[in-house]
């Protein structure tokens, strides 16, 4: 019983750890040491003090034992024995010490410290937009000193992680990129994120329950640790979640719709030809972003004479002060004193102000902006996604009636038939057919007579790296059919594709889409927008939302005298006339190569012709 005990007692001093051990073995070093200096004193062979001493360096050094000679017989068996201990001892020291760093080695590896970092981003996930989250991360950061991202998820390990990103960002700049392993819905998981110190927080998950659940945890983080300046920056893919995100946030975060959001951007970009490259200047870190300013100056000033006092930058609305966004506000709607400015601009503070605005070349403005009619469109989707009836309903808002829409899907996709057809619309008469719509002459089948030709990804839930990759394959077949298609038959049409990877965007080059939108790009550019300046959100939701002022470009002869050159600032005047707010221009060569310019510098002259384009915010 006495040896159970003893034996139940040494085991779990075994267990508690590299420091027990340690406390352990001093103390059994301690008492061999004293009860060897004891044995020596009471032979006389040396004093208790000295005793002591001689045994604690023959433990500590077995070698001593080669400087004992001459003494007598009892002495060197006792120095014998000691020197035995000593080996057993530092061996034993040795080997707990070379464990605790093997387990600290493999603990830094498996990515369970704790980051020690202040005002540090925390990415949540390494879904498929991870790349594109980190890319903008770095480039905003390139102008400040020790700025760090933490990225934390448990598909892969530490190393594999640390890995690929190395190879993907050889060089980062001052932003050190610290990748942890844990699960992001789990709090305990996620302390080692120091959430008490982060400036914000990106959920980047493939799943609302994931999503919905990781809000949980990490808002249960930030409220423990009083964290009030961060926030979580998230997207829903289903619109009846969105309620559930807000709720579990409780004020901390800034929720997405994925599913509306995309639905518009895609149905935008299929009537206007280089949108989608638009909406990427919008929302990425390069280029000019949205900044909220406050500049005392305009108090008093319209948003058109506004546009002509900023020369490096554009005007788009107001913030007033109990936080109301007002973009593209009346044309007599006048700045309040404690109004801040929506700027984009190239950066941060650079918008300079001049005292008066800039004079306009009243002779190239058109004096009355010709607002075009509804036009009838023949439109072509091919696939099935979730978004498609949001699709169709926006297209049914801004096509003239008796618009035509056909629904091509394989088989396998024919059981949302039924559905479709069940929509009623007032502009737009919809078919669905079934169509092979992998092989050339299913897609031949259906192209004559069509104007614009929209491919959409299969809205399967399957979210794994293999499905993603599988899908997008697929969207690259239809696209180099169609691209054979038109080269060799002569078909015309304008050919806009959805993807879910940038990667394989720059593989689909070669069958020279007109649009290209990638939906885990244009999100993750947004999430990483809205972590850096939160009002941004609301700014964001105006521009993509059903109502109010939206991004549309229309053509430069709607507004100014085109092929004789003038400057940006009549060209701000003359939208400004129409109620609009002027931030760029599509230019189109005679090979019909796109170009986008946004945020032109407003001193510059430009000669539009009748293929060029101002981009505009404006009301329907």
């Amino acid at each position: 019983m006495k040896k159970n005990k003893f034996t139940y007692w040494f085991d779990n001093r075994m267990s508690e750890g590299t420091t027990a051990l340690i406390k352990l073995l001093s103390i059994v070093t301690a008492a061999v040491v004293v009860c060897i200096g004891c044995v020596i004193a009471a032979a006389g062979a040396r004093g208790f003090g000295e005793g002591v001493w001689i045994s604690l360096t023959h433990v500590i050094d077995p070698g001593t034992i080669a400087g004992d000679e001459g003494a007598g017989t009892g002495y060197l068996v006792a120095m014998l024995v000691i020197t035995f201990i000593g080996i057993l001892i530092t061996s034993t020291l040795t080997g707990i010490i070379c464990n605790a760093i093997d387990e600290k080695v493999a603990d830094l590896q498996r990515g369970k410290s704790i980051v020690v970092e202040e005002g540090h981003v925390v990415v949540l996930g390494t879904a498929g937009g991870l790349y594109t989250i980190v890319s903008e991360l770095i480039e905003t950061n390139a102008n400040h000193a020790h700025e760090a991202v933490v990225i934390m998820d448990d598909r892969e390990t530490k190393d594999v992680m640390d890995e690929k990103l190395r190879q993907r960002f050889p060089d980062t700049g001052p932003t050190r990129l610290i990748c942890r392993c844990g699960n992001i819905t789990d709090a305990a998981d996620l302390e080692v994120c120091s959430f008490d110190t982060c400036r914000s927080v990106i959920i980047n998950s493939d799943s609302d329950f994931t999503t919905i659940k990781c809000i949980l945890a990490v808002t249960r983080l930030l409220k423990k640790y009083g964290n009030k300046r961060a926030y979580i920056a998230a997207v829903i893919r289903d619109e009846g979640n969105l309620e559930a995100a807000e709720v579990a946030g409780e004020g901390y975060v800034e929720v997405l719709s994925f599913r509306n959001m995309m639905s518009r951007i895609i149905a935008h970009t299929g009537r206007s030809v280089g949108l989608s490259q638009v909406y990427s200047e919008l929302f990425d870190c390069q280029g000019s972003e949205f900044y909220l300013e406050e500049h005392p100056n305009a108090a008093g000033r319209t948003l058109g004479e506004l546009n002509r006092c900023f020369p490096e930058s554009i005007v788009v609305g107001f913030v007033t002060a109990d936080g109301e966004i007002v973009i593209n506000p009346e044309p007599e709607r006048r700045a309040a004193e404690d109004d801040r400015l929506i700027l984009f601009a190239q950066d941060d503070g650079v918008s300079h102000m001049d005292a008066a605005p800039a004079d306009v070349r009243e002779d190239d403005i058109l004096e009355r902006c010709v607002k075009e009619p509804a036009q009838r469109k023949d439109m072509l989707i091919i696939g099935y996604s979730a978004k498609l009836r949001q699709i169709l309903e926006e297209e049914d808002h801004y096509v003239a009636e008796g618009s035509r829409i056909t629904v091509a899907l394989p088989e396998d996709q024919m059981e949302h038939r039924a559905e479709l057809e069940g929509l009623r619309f007032e502009n737009i008469r919809l078919g669905v057919v079934a169509r092979d719509i992998y092989s050339r002459a299913g897609l031949e089948s259906l192209l004559p007579g069509e104007d614009t030709v929209l491919v959409i990804a299969d809205s399967t839930d399957a979210a794994d790296e293999e499905s993603i990759e599988s899908r997008d394959a697929r969207i690259l077949m239809i696209l180099l059919q169609l691209r054979y298609l038109a080269k060799t038959k002569g078909y015309q049409f304008a050919l806009t594709s959805e993807m879910l990877r940038v990667e394989n965007q720059e593989l689909a080059s070669v069958a020279q889409v007109n649009d290209f939108v990638v939906s885990s790009n244009i999100t993750s550019l947004i999430l990483v927008q809205i972590a850096q300046t939160r009002e941004l959100r609301a700014i964001f939701n105006e521009l993509l939302r059903e109502e109010g002022s939206e991004i549309y470009v229309h053509p430069a002869k709607n507004y100014v005298k085109t092929g004789r050159e003038t400057d940006v600032y009549t060209a701000c005047e003359a939208a400004a006339r129409a109620h609009e707010v002027f931030i760029g221009y599509r230019t189109e060569d005679e090979d019909g190569a796109i170009r986008i310019v946004t945020n032109p510098p407003k001193a510059q002259k430009v000669c539009f012709t009748e293929r060029d384009a101002f981009i505009v915010i404006a009301l329907d």
